[in-house]
């Protein structure tokens, strides 16, 4: 089989102590390809089987991109699979905001004690800011609760002119 001549440059470009190390240019050829640990999951998650293709066939694609993402993720015991497991379970049920929030760090959580804290802190924080901002609303002239139904009604403030 030969391969397609960008990855042929690509790997002619590395130095000869690293050129037999196959470690070292895999993750060459994963950077360059932006294979990463997270990409595999998701190729894991959703892949799925083509009607030209066996049982069989589609049995080692998911199994191959299952053992990319814990290889990925350094996952080299049961104990840090059943942790990876239940992170990717809270992953799934956290709120939009939070993973908004945790972007940049959000697929290097693999510890689920260590995500429950961080989502914990950030779910205290923003209740913080709902009950701030429901304070400040409560002072607001332009806003009157009435008693009876217990809705809000906003008052435009008058602009117009008033006729005598």
């Amino acid at each position: 089989m030969l391969l397609p001549s960008d990855i042929v440059q690509l790997i002619a470009r590395e130095s000869e102590e690293n050129f037999d190390n196959y470690n070292y240019i895999k993750g060459v050829l994963l950077k360059r390809f932006k294979l990463s640990p997270e990409e595999f999951r998701r190729k894991f998650l959703h892949h799925q089987k083509n009607s030209e293709k066996s049982r069989r066939e589609f049995t080692f694609e998911i199994s191959n991109y299952f053992q990319e993402w814990i290889d990925g993720l350094k996952i080299d015991s049961f104990e840090k699979l059943k942790n990876l497991i239940i992170t990717d379970q809270i992953k799934r049920r956290a709120p939009f905001e939070a993973k908004d929030h945790f972007l940049d760090e959000w697929t290097r959580f693999v510890s689920p004690s260590e995500l429950a804290d961080k989502l914990d802190e950030y779910e205290l924080v923003h209740s913080d800011r709902k009950y701030e901002t429901k304070r400040k609303q409560q002072f607001n002239p332009i806003e009157k609760h009435t008693e009876s139904n217990q809705r809000t009604i906003r008052h435009k403030p008058f602009t117009g002119t008033w006729n005598a």
